[in-house]
């Protein structure tokens, strides 16, 4: 054990463990990319110019209101 402590081992040990660290936060955000991904897929797919509802209201203009 006392090898890791050594100066010279220490900062390649550090910087090992450092890496490691980095590319599991690189494939954590690259999973999470791909899931955001597909759901925007799924709600492009499911929404559609044919699913909007048709209007409720119609806005008229006073001088057509009066006659």
């Amino acid at each position: 054990m006392t090898i890791l402590l050594d100066a010279g081992v220490a900062i390649y040990v550090a910087m090992t463990t450092a890496l490691i660290v980095w590319v599991g936060v690189f494939l954590f955000l690259l999973r999470i990319d791909h899931a955001t991904q597909d759901v925007a897929r799924q709600l492009n797919e499911r929404t559609t110019a044919t699913d909007a509802p048709p209007p409720r209201a119609t806005i008229i203009s006073n001088d057509s209101a009066t006659q």
